[in-house]
């Protein structure tokens, strides 16, 4: 039932012509409810020059931002609704609960989060991460009495981060004027808290269907631990896998939900459950020569995972479509021998790729096919001598990376495929243990 309007300076108007913005909604009129949010045109200040701008007008209306290939989510027709208990209509609140709920598919977070400015204090008090690191698929928050923002805030949802963190593309509802009340805005970092539109003073990362999150194998007792949050705390799953001193490995093995297995590495069998949990395996079979580092991926996006292999001696990959016994569909190879094998949909798009990590520099290297060639990303992210570990951190199909250090216990999670900072920096588990990451809720 709550709302955050903002006003902005008249398109094509001078940076130094800013306190001349046209005046908001909620100055003209207070709707009649308990919660809201508001801005208030606010005197200019010197800053860079225009062609340093620190935000730019992507599209402007619900129709006009579609075409232009910028989605609105049909907010046209869907948001007479309410969402998440938000006032309906031309509010950022109900946009962009809608967005998160409908779009990204976050849960009702089941309690009131309140006005626009006060949704970062609310969430992170029931336990939703609240940081400064962008992610697709995050809210952008920014608090009552920010600039152009009113005593009451205004929220958006993140669309895009640029390289290191250097810009974020937002969608948002309430600014009065838009064509609608709506646009798409590209938000540069490193501007003043005085510059509109200036950046956001938090991102909340609320939890998302589809979402991977992370666990723990422990190959010394065969132990499996898994938590459906990308924070500390508690196990959510725990169970016995296979015996001591296997490779554990997560997929896809049917469309309907993320199953768990174990490869051994003595006799290069695969043992492949449906379920998270410790009973028998359904399919084992036998894949390629003992003593290599088993893989699972999408390779034909079907919506399910195959199997594969990396030999570490050659730096050849050996992907197999189908679960069982059999040549391999794909073989290339791809970087130089001994390094980590990573799989993952780097682009979105189809199946997966595939990658690695160089634990002597802490680079990754990530190609979308599945052949040999140049990697698409080449970044470096956190210090040498990590363990990579690789989801869909923030929902919506794409896969990023991220790392356990095996000496503290610690995961450091980032949502882009550049080097920057950690989106999720958390403990979870004992020291020296293996990284899982999947999908333990579908």
């Amino acid at each position: 039932m709550s709302h955050g309007h903002v006003a902005r300076r008249r398109r094509g108007s001078s940076r130094s012509a800013r306190g001349k913005r046209r005046l908001p909604r909620a100055a003209l009129h207070f709707p009649a409810i308990a919660i809201l949010g508001g801005a208030f045109p606010m005197a200019a200040s010197a800053g860079p020059a225009v062609s340093e701008a620190p935000s730019a007008i992507l599209c402007s209306g619900w129709a006009a931002c579609s075409t232009a290939g910028y989605n609105s989510y049909d907010y046209a027709s869907k948001g007479g609704q309410s969402y998440w208990q938000m006032s309906p209509g031309d509010e950022c609140t109900n946009y962009v609960a809608y967005v998160e709920s409908r779009v990204f598919r976050a849960p009702n977070p089941g309690y009131l989060l309140g006005n626009a400015g006060q949704w970062a204090a609310t969430a992170a008090a029931n336990g939703v991460v609240v940081n400064h690191v962008p992610s697709v698929g995050a809210v952008a928050e920014w608090n009552g009495g920010a600039y152009g923002m009113g005593p009451l805030g205004h929220v958006a949802v993140v669309e895009k981060v640029g390289p290191h963190d250097s810009y974020i593309y937002i969608s948002q509802q309430n600014i009065y004027t838009d064509v609608d009340g709506y646009d798409w805005t590209k938000i540069n970092a490193g501007f003043g808290s005085s510059d509109w539109e200036e950046w956001p003073d938090n991102f909340i990362h609320f939890p998302i269907k589809g979402q991977a999150y992370v666990g723990w194998y422990d190959a010394r007792r065969g132990w499996v631990q898994l938590r459906d949050s990308l924070s500390a705390g508690p196990a959510n799953f725990s169970f016995r896998l296979g015996k001591p001193g296997m490779i554990a490995l997560v997929g896809r093995w049917t469309a309907d939900a993320t199953g768990i297995g174990y490869y051994d590495q003595g006799t290069g069998w695969f043992y492949l459950r449906t379920a998270l949990d410790g009973g028998g395996s359904r399919r084992a079979f036998r894949f390629g020569p003992a003593g290599m580092i088993p893989l699972a991926g999408d390779w034909a996006g079907q919506g399910r995972d195959g199997i594969g292999y990396y030999d570490p001696r050659t730096g050849t990959f050996h992907l197999r479509d189908k679960l069982g016994a059999g040549p391999a569909t794909y073989t290339f190879a791809f970087g130089p021998p001994g390094m980590v094998p990573l799989v993952g949909n780097w682009d979105g798009r189809g199946g997966d790729g595939v990658g690695y990590y160089d634990p002597r520099t802490g680079r990754f290297y990530l190609r979308n096919s599945l052949s040999a060639g140049r990697p698409n990303y080449v970044f470096a992210f956190g210090p040498a001598g990590m363990v990579p570990v690789v989801g869909n951190w923030a929902g919506g199909g794409v896969t990023s990376i991220g790392y356990y250090n095996p000496r503290s216990g610690w995961f450091h999670l980032r949502s882009n495929l550049t080097r920057g900072a950690a989106a999720y920096v958390f403990e979870f588990g004992p020291r020296g243990m293996t990284p899982l990451a999947g999908d333990w809720l579908g």
